[in-house]
């Protein structure tokens, strides 16, 4: 099996608590030297969608790892400092670096943004392009800077949302072409013979912030919408989710049905075990639900739960505001 060129010359840092950082740091032992690792303290990281501990470095290299609640506090930046970077990658750190932290390698802190940047900066970025519907797509490498999103383009891997795609495998497409990039433009960084893009301001858009609230879906919008949300709220997000008469029902799993023109939005058009609930959504369409978490309960299959309460077809389990 071929192995990637060893790059000595080298000494990066990597700041993340996602499992692209885990991935990060396999590849840059590999090409590089890696001189440290910093990470977010548990209690902060549960409460984050994408949390990874980082375990088998932790374990490996206890004495390389530093826990952080602030990635700009003074123990912070002395430790990085001490580690000596030429580099620093960050990767999936919700905090923004300051001008002491971004000067602290020899080159740059660079920084992976799942989008083609100077659009789709911002937050949830995945998560919205999920609900936008999909198409080409991409990952950006870029210089960082004080304020998000803005640097110099080092390097840009194209990849496409499809309609099979949910959240997680979108990050697992996010995390192939960041490693891709990396193989790329590390050896050039040692080379000193990379290249740096401005970002076109003209062409600059923005995603927000994501709460979990804004999961909730209503069953009057179309069959396709509402599938859109399913796959871009699906784990590790906290789901999309109805609230049903029983309470609300986070939904992971749903596929199209067939059109049903008579029925009123909510009401329940079958029950199938084995397979799931359908439910008659806006615009003459229909859903199946497959596996969810019900009110005051854990995941499971729907049909198994609605049979368990004795719901049956025909009854309305999601009201509408008239």
């Amino acid at each position: 099996m071929r192995s990637s060129k060893k790059n000595t010359n080298l000494r990066i840092l990597v700041i993340g608590c996602t499992p692209l950082a885990r991935k990060v740091i396999a590849l840059i032992e590999k090409m590089a030297t890696v001189v440290g690792v910093v990470n977010l303290y548990p209690d902060l990281g549960l409460k984050k969608a994408n949390y990874d501990f980082l375990s088998e470095f932790s374990i490996r290299r206890p004495q390389d790892i530093h826990w952080t609640r602030d990635i700009n506090g003074k123990k912070t930046l002395n430790w990085i400092a001490n580690r000596r970077p030429d580099l620093i990658i960050q990767c999936g750190w919700s905090q923004i670096f300051k001008s002491a932290l971004l000067r602290l390698p020899r080159y740059f802190c660079i920084g992976i943004h799942p989008a083609p940047l100077p659009k789709g900066r911002g937050a949830a970025v995945i998560n919205w392009k999920i609900i936008e519907g999909g198409g080409k797509w991409g990952n950006s490498l870029f210089v960082m800077e004080e304020k998000p999103d803005i640097g110099d383009i080092l390097d840009f891997e194209l990849f496409v949302i499809e309609p099979r795609d949910n959240v997680q495998t979108v990050y697992l497409k996010v995390d192939r072409t960041a490693l891709k990039m990396l193989r790329r433009t590390l050896p050039k960084i040692g080379k000193n013979t990379f290249s740096r893009i401005p970002q076109d301001e003209k062409k600059a858009t923005r995603y927000c912030r994501r709460r979990p609230e804004d999961g909730l879906m209503d069953i009057r919008w179309n069959s396709k919408k509402i599938l859109r949300y399913i796959r871009a709220l699906a784990h590790p997000y906290p789901g999309a989710f109805f609230q049903t008469i029983y309470g609300q029902l986070i939904i992971w799993q749903g596929e199209a049905g067939a059109k049903d023109k008579k029925a009123i939005p909510g009401t329940i058009l079958n029950i199938e075990p084995g397979h799931g609930l359908r439910l008659k959504t806006g615009v003459n369409g229909s859903i199946w639900l497959t596996q969810v978490t019900p009110p005051d309960d854990v995941e499971c299959w729907v049909d198994d739960w609605a049979l368990e309460k004795k719901i049956k077809a025909g009854e309305i389990l999601i009201k509408t505001k008239e």
